[in-house]
């Protein structure tokens, strides 16, 4: 649960630096931290440390603009030009397809047993795409057979074995989506260990945020009641010690949706609500109103419980967490 929105973070960092400079120019100084190395060899930690580890953070952070902004914007459309944005896009599948029976009637004629068990498309959904594809071809495919083999079934410029290529097509390019949605969650996950911004027991000790305590606690130590100690940066934003609680639960609505619903605590500056679940990290909008709110997310599989679900305000700051009561009635 981050206390540090993603704009704060390097400002954070930022303020340590020209104070860390100061603390090496006193008698006493240079600061350099004793660590242990991840490989559990003995170790140093001094300024310049900082100074790497806050440009492998900005490195991810710009990695992961790229695949949020760029990357998976890109991938998705091109996954969605191939089977069809809507029913009148003329360069997709999508299109054909409502065609398809009409055609198959033409052909066939309306009382042919083929003609009375054309696929639907149904709901279109992207995790859909594939399964409507496969199910038209095999049904294509039943109707050549039963056509002139010289005179196969055509659909506008598309054909049963085109059909398939597009499918060929569509299932390498959802690998690639996939993939470089995998590639974004591995990558915030990576920055926010690399950050620390976590519970003490589960934060990475060399961390961005375990140096800057352990620089905290040196200089604290070393600069008691001096100008150096009394002017240390904040880490973390002032809040209170304990943040309200809200009550919620959830149900796995399947196929990736996850409904929750929870009990307003009433706070005047809750802007969103935050979800966690493994890798997955989702916000919407909140606003106050009845005692009783329900969100739906899309794009979270439920493994065992969920991993957190708060109320932020406009600057993305927690303000309350959840906590789950599964007597709370579905609204």
């Amino acid at each position: 649960m981050s206390r540090l929105n993603e704009s704060e973070r390097l400002t954070m960092i930022d303020l340590h630096l020209p104070h860390w400079s100061l603390a090496d120019a006193l008698a006493g100084g240079p600061i350099v931290l004793p660590i242990i190395n991840p490989d559990g060899t003995p170790g140093t930690y001094a300024r310049a440390d900082l100074v790497a580890q806050r440009a492998a953070y900005q490195t991810l952070s710009d990695a992961i603009l790229a695949l949020e902004e760029t990357t998976l914007p890109a991938l998705r459309s091109e996954r969605d030009d191939i089977f069809g944005i809507d029913g009148t896009d003329v360069d997709g599948v999508w299109i054909r397809l409502l065609s398809y029976k009409s055609l198959v009637v033409a052909r066939l004629g309306a009382r042919h047993a083929l003609a009375r068990t054309v696929p639907n498309l149904g709901l279109i959904r992207v995790s859909d795409y594939l399964n409507i594809i496969e199910r038209f071809h095999t049904h294509w495919l039943r109707v050549n057979a039963a056509l002139p083999v010289a005179a196969p079934l055509v659909v506008g410029p598309l054909t049963a074995a085109l059909l398939l290529a597009r499918h060929a097509t569509l299932t390498a390019k959802l690998k690639e989506v996939s993939d470089a949605e995998l590639e974004l969650s591995v990558k915030r996950a990576d920055r926010e260990q690399l950050f620390g911004d976590e519970a003490a027991e589960v934060r990475e000790p060399n961390s961005i945020i375990a140096r800057l305590l352990q620089y905290h606690a040196t200089i604290a130590g070393n600069f008691p009641g001096q100008p150096i100690a009394d002017t240390l940066p904040r880490i973390f934003p002032q809040e209170a010690a304990s943040l309200p609680r809200f009550d919620f639960n959830w149900r796995d609505l399947s196929g990736g949706q996850l409904k929750t619903w929870l009990r307003d605590p009433g706070l005047n500056d809750a802007a969103e609500a935050h979800l966690e679940e493994g890798a997955v990290t989702l916000n919407q909008a909140y606003a106050q109103g009845a005692p009783v709110q329900a969100q739906t997310w899309a794009g979270v599989t439920m493994v065992g419980e969920l991993d957190v679900l708060e109320l932020r305000d406009a600057t993305g700051h927690t303000i309350a967490r959840g906590r789950r009561d599964t007597t709370l009635a579905e609204v």
